[in-house]
């Protein structure tokens, strides 16, 4: 018997490596990702009924794809929106609201889409702006992301005498008078890859063939920065726009009823030369009618131009013959206001900001094996449900600390419901005190709720009724019944809780009075190229006092005890935090 049973385990191990193996080889080839990001893009896509689009490439991809008609973002500005994206987390729970923390100073150790699929066997190359400009996170790529030539200025001659006569004026204690920008827009005569999103795509497609001849899938991110502001594009993107026919929102008002912190400042246009006096929406002035066109004419111009580039992108993946094995997702981090409540940008809980494309093209729906190619979901879905989305396309398993939803069910029935609503956020400080509004979106409704920062407690309430006010310009919170306030309540309670939050991550720099002075000194041993940033209290990345030191390169910084810097690699295989302990110290990096 006991031979019997020797020899039925082996028989048993044999039939399971063998049928194993049978899988294996049988399993086809996992897909590769191209994961395309639009930045500042709202639905301005002919494929979502914009009657001022021109965007021929975005509508044939949504063509062969699955438009996403309910797709909202979880902070409505750049850097908290993508670090929620890439990470698959809630703000909340990552710790990331605002524009200047970075979420390796949140968390560490979290794990981007790029770094998951990494462990999976792929290559993951990035271009253009998929992170937060300042912090394009090393560790997500196979390699280092290369730099982009020097391109010409993209403005008339004369322009940065332009701008340093306006700094000039500026008081003393203005914060533009180190950062003044050119204006706001530009109709430029350079060619397409000439400016920073054609030269990308450029980049990107030289990639896009190396990679297409290996053996291990890829991963490859491309990132578009317009139509972020400047809005600047060469003129035969001007040109496919007749200005004078663009609509301009001129009666626009302040939402009525609703508390001061609810809206944005237009302070991200007012960065600009030309646009220095940008008033603020409860001015009682507003910029002229014409200037107003202008603005909406570059914006539709960027739009039609990075559409050109895109076309570029997915023309090439078709040439390389990988098309029929790679998914396809085009996303973009938030919406953008062009005038609407007196608003210029983002930076709201409203509909037009938190509100963005999403389209996702999988091999099956550009073969004709599925019949979903081409159709449009009512369905909810949030941008952190990209990272399970894509773990479930590419037969990869789906990390656990992943807030998202896959989108997949969706995928293959557009009448499909993963959530019953989406929900965004976004932090506000005004009159000294600090707010968080959380937005729950459902099929009838918009709730925002605010509540105090730092304790959870509710301030305000605003409510919008999708069925009879789809523009959200009138809260109906005070006239509406308590049974629908508390239902909507309580759905945004199942994903956000009442509870306070702390603004300063992880890892930060002594908030301690009186500490001595010190001198830490780095110097690097590795084969490449590392960056040394000294992490101030509030926990941001200091712009002033980082180094950057190559092979055997030194430096001291004079700093104070308790100072936090942070190592960072190009390659992405070294990221250390070092805490200034002695009044004289020296790291050595790799040694």
């Amino acid at each position: 018997m006991r031979y019997q049973n020797r020899f039925l385990m082996l028989t048993v191990c044999a039939l399971f490596f063998y049928q194993n193996t049978v899988l294996l080889a049988d399993d086809p080839k996992r897909p590769n990702i191209l994961f395309i990001a639009v930045d500042d893009l709202r639905p301005a896509m002919g494929c979502y009924g914009d009657e001022l689009a021109i965007t021929p490439n975005l509508d044939r991809l949504a063509g062969k794809g699955l438009l996403f008609d309910r797709a909202y973002c979880q902070v409505a500005v750049c850097n908290p929106s993508r670090a929620s994206l890439m990470t698959g987390q809630r703000p909340d729970k990552l710790g990331v609201w605002t524009l200047p923390i970075h979420f390796r100073e949140a968390q560490p150790d979290a794990v981007t889409i790029p770094q998951w699929f990494r462990k999976h066997g792929y290559t993951a190359v990035s271009h253009g702006k998929i992170f937060h400009n300042p912090t394009p996170d090393p560790q997500s790529w196979s390699e280092p992301i290369r730099s982009l030539p020097e391109l010409p200025f993209p403005y008339p001659q004369g322009t940065r005498e332009i701008i340093e006569a306006a700094k000039a004026k500026l008081p003393g204690n203005d914060w533009r008078k180190k950062s003044l920008q050119p204006p706001s827009t530009s109709v430029s005569d350079l060619p397409d890859d000439k400016l920073v999103d054609g030269a990308r795509t450029a980049m990107a497609i030289d990639d896009l063939k190396r990679l297409s001849q290996q053996d291990e899938p890829f991963f490859l991110a491309m990132g578009y920065i317009r139509p972020h502001l400047e809005w600047v594009a060469p003129k035969k993107y001007w040109d496919l726009h007749e200005r004078a026919k663009l609509p301009v929102n001129v009666d626009e008002e302040i939402n009525p009823n609703t508390p001061p912190y609810a809206i944005n400042k237009n302070i991200e246009l007012s960065r600009y030369v030309d646009l220095v006096d940008m008033p603020k929406p409860w001015d009682e002035e507003t910029i002229p009618v014409e200037q107003m066109r202008k603005l909406i004419h570059g914006y539709y111009a960027c739009v039609s131009y990075v559409d050109a580039q895109i076309g570029l992108l997915l023309s090439a993946l078709e040439e390389q013959g990988t098309a029929d094995n790679t998914i396809i997702v085009l996303w973009s981090d938030h919406g953008f206001k062009l005038g609407e409540y007196r608003g210029w940008g983002k930076k709201t809980n409203y509909e037009v900001d938190t509100r963005v494309p999403l389209i996702i093209s999988t091999p099956q729906m550009r073969s004709g094996e599925s019949k979903v190619a081409g159709q449009k979901t009512e369905s909810f879905a949030e941008l952190l449900d990209l990272f399970p989305t894509l773990c479930e396309l590419a037969n990869i398993g789906t990390p656990d600390f992943v807030d998202g939803k896959s989108l997949v069910p969706t995928l293959n029935d557009p009448a499909a419901e993963i959530h019953a609503g989406a929900v965004s956020q976004y932090y506000r400080q005004h009159g000294g005190q600090e707010y968080m509004g959380y937005a729950i979106r459902t099929a009838t409704h918009r709730m925002v709720e605010w509540r105090d920062f730092s304790t959870g407690s509710v301030t305000t309430v605003e409510l919008y009724d999708h069925q009879d006010d789809p523009s959200e310009r009138h809260n109906v919170a005070d006239s509406s019944s308590k049974e629908l306030l508390d239902e909507l309540g309580q759905l945004l309670l199942t994903r956000h809780p009442r509870r306070g939050l702390v603004m300063t991550p992880k890892i930060h720099s002594s908030d301690e009075p009186n500490r001595k002075s010190a001198q830490l000194s780095f110097r690097n041993e590795t084969a490449g190229a590392i960056s040394i940033i000294s992490i101030l209290k509030s926990g941001t990345r200091s712009k002033t006092k980082q180094k950057r030191l190559g092979y055997r390169e030194g430096h001291t910084f004079d700093t104070l005890v308790g100072d936090v810097f942070v190592i960072e690699s190009d390659d992405g295989t070294i990221h250390e935090i070092h805490t200034s302990t002695k009044p004289k110290e020296t790291i050595v990096v790799g040694g």
